[in-house]
């Protein structure tokens, strides 16, 4: 059955369906190597939010069924790529004359060799999995002793834990449960720099942990790129109003599930309006499965002066993820309208000189967005009272 063209029509109603009864949509329903199943699953799990990954994660281990084990591979593959990686799916089961892995994560230059378990109930074969990785580095497909990360569905794993320290391998393989990856992944898509990418990959590697540097620094960083509030800094700049014009008429803080909610809807109708499915690589930062196309989407609630007006903080973690793509768009959107505008960045960095800014006590900078609102026009804000008409980026 067409998996991608019911996806495509109705999402919801996919959404709905358990794991098992997606996979049977999929080609001729026969998960295999190469097969059009195979092909059209892994697209699909593209395209899905990082709920229903972690949804679908765990109902492979929770549910005996046929193929867990190869479904469960192809999502914690996926779970790999919204932590950053580039990752390379592996094999579903050996054959004579090719490598039989899981999967290969890289980053950079640094490579993960991943073997996935959906449980530790049988003795892992260390032998087999550090064969496989070293045919990989044969090869050249992976660096020579690149590290192995076991992926296991359950968290009874003593034993295994045991196995890997009395080995040779000690050294060379560490093990994760499920639950851990997806709060992995849930923190590398909660904060919007690179760093806190950069350091959940260093703790996947095999580390020594006598020091707990490594670990305390994730938090530390995770923590203080939260502190860089996307959604906002503060309030905005005065210098449109005189002093005696301000009155605010919305001081409260709109509720965070709102605010999410809104992007969702707008990252959806940009996606509808270019033809992509754009999915959340980090904190209000998305991309299509390319790479092609970069968004990053702001929500302002209302603002009443003498005029009505939202104002949004555009930061420069937002401009580099934009500037990496063919093309990217700054994506505005209102909490209490239905209206959202998709700024091209080739268009910011024109303004950007017309920009007011303001620049934090440890130097980060961002630059003031002023969406005025006059009947049903639109209008964007600049320094010297000159105005764009946004009319033309409305999605």
């Amino acid at each position: 059955m067409p998996l991608l063209e019911i996806w495509k029509a109705t999402k919801d109603s996919v959404l709905k369906m358990n794991l098992e009864t997606i996979v049977k949509m999929a080609g001729d329903g026969q998960l295999k190597d190469g097969s059009e199943t195979s092909l059209e699953f892994r697209q699909f799990l593209t395209e899905v939010d990082s709920k229903k990954l972690a949804e679908y994660a765990t109902y492979c281990t929770d549910h005996a069924f046929t193929n867990s084990g190869q479904v469960l591979q192809d999502v914690v593959n996926e779970i790999g790529r919204r932590l950053g990686f580039t990752a390379e799916n592996g094999r579903y089961q050996g054959v004579r004359n090719d490598i039989g892995y899981d999967g290969i994560w890289t980053s950079g230059s640094d490579c993960l060799v991943i073997e996935v378990k959906t449980t530790n109930a049988y003795t892992i074969k260390l032998d087999v999995i550090a064969t496989y990785r070293d045919r990989l580095a044969e090869a050249r497909r992976v660096p020579h002793d690149s590290p192995i990360l076991i992926v296991i569905g359950r968290d009874e794993t003593e034993s295994l834990e045991a196995q890997v320290r009395g080995s040779r391998h000690a050294w060379t393989m560490r093990i994760i449960g499920i639950e851990a990856l997806i709060k992995l992944m849930e923190v590398n898509l909660s904060t919007s720099g690179k760093e806190v990418t950069e350091k959940i990959h260093t703790i996947l590697k095999p580390i020594e942990y006598t020091r707990i540097d490594k670990i305390v620094d994730v938090i530390f960083t995770a923590a203080e790129d939260k502190d860089l509030e996307i959604d906002g800094a503060g309030e905005p700049l005065d210098y449109q109003d005189k002093p005696e014009q301000k009155t605010y008429a919305t001081p409260q803080t709109t509720p965070r599930e709102i605010i999410e909610q809104k992007k969702q809807v707008a990252i959806e109708e940009l996606g509808l309006k270019l033809d992509k499915v754009l999915v959340k690589k980090k904190y209000s930062l998305y991309s299509d499965q390319s790479g092609d196309v970069h968004a990053a989407v702001a929500i302002s609630k209302r603002y009443v002066r003498s005029e009505i007006f939202y104002w949004y903080a555009y930061h420069e973690v937002q401009r580099q993820f934009l500037s990496e793509a063919a093309s990217g768009y700054m994506l505005f959107g209102m909490v209490d309208l239905d209206v959202n505008f998709a700024v091209p960045y080739a268009k910011l960095e024109e303004l950007r000189e017309k920009l007011s800014s303001t620049v934090r006590e440890d130097g980060r900078e961002y630059k003031h967005i002023f969406i005025y609102v006059d009947g049903d026009k639109y209008t964007m804000r600049l320094r010297g009272s000159e105005e764009m008409d946004l009319s033309a980026y409305r999605v």
